[in-house]
């Protein structure tokens, strides 16, 4: 990809770098790895590289090219979720995202290159409940609520924090589970509160940690192992309706 092409990505996707574009001290800990000086170390730009200086395109951190976002989707495959790419800024995959999907880290630089990160829900063996914190809707609160309205603990496991400033809670599946994905409020945790499950054929997907959306990050909010979908949890979503 050349310098117009990266530029053009970047506008495209609305992604906001972790700093300015010229100056600035937002660059926190991100060293990009366009270069071989390593462009920015310690929050500050590395005026003593001339290739870093001379190419603007090389002070903007997006998507995989960030060792920050790798680094993250290497995380979730060690938690044993399957990882594949979603469209830079996207939270959209493209037809057959299903097939990409991987446990194998060694595959990350080039699948994610340029890309954005997605779970996919079936491959991982994974239900995730997406606490989403919109207007009314609190899922945080709502999910803590009927816990404790049905004398039940929700269990610590891996999460990640999403930009609205809820969570993606990341449970292990039970043997021959398809739980599948509802949204808009429809499920019987309650408000605010999405389920992406294995389903019976490809299952759903969530926008993983490392991805950036409209400038703002997914990140990982707590790196423990991904617990049991706990019973109360299954009865629940697996109840017949009505």
């Amino acid at each position: 990809m050349n310098v117009r092409d990266l530029q053009a990505v970047i506008a495209a996707s609305g992604y906001e770098r972790h700093g300015r574009p010229y100056g600035g001290s937002a660059f926190r800990t991100c060293t990009c790895p366009k270069v071989g000086c390593g462009a920015v170390a310690g929050g500050s730009e590395r005026d003593d590289c001339h290739e870093h200086r001379r190419n603007p395109a090389q002070l903007w951190h997006w998507s995989a090219e960030c060792p920050q976002v790798l680094a993250a989707a290497r995380t979730a495959i060690d938690r044993g979720l399957a990882v594949f790419p979603l469209p830079i800024g996207g939270r959209v995959p493209e037809p057959g995202w299903q097939r990409q999907a991987t446990l194998l880290p060694e595959r990350l630089p080039e699948l994610l290159a340029g890309r954005g990160v997605g779970i996919g829900c079936r491959a991982s063996h994974v239900v995730a409940l997406d606490l989403d914190v919109h207007g009314d809707d609190d899922g945080p609160s709502a999910l803590a609520a009927l816990a404790d309205r049905l004398g039940e603990t929700v269990p610590d496991t891996f999460n990640v924090a999403t930009p609205s400033g809820g969570r993606h809670l990341y449970f292990r599946a039970p043997m021959r589970c398809t739980i599948g994905s509802v949204s808009g409020g429809r499920t019987a945790l309650g408000p605010g509160i999405d389920v992406r499950g294995p389903g019976r054929r490809s299952g759903g997907y969530l926008v993983g940690p490392g991805s950036v959306v409209g400038g703002q990050p997914y990140t990982i909010a707590q790196d423990v192992p991904v617990a049991p979908l706990p019973d109360w949890i299954t009865s629940l979503l697996t109840r017949p309706e009505g």
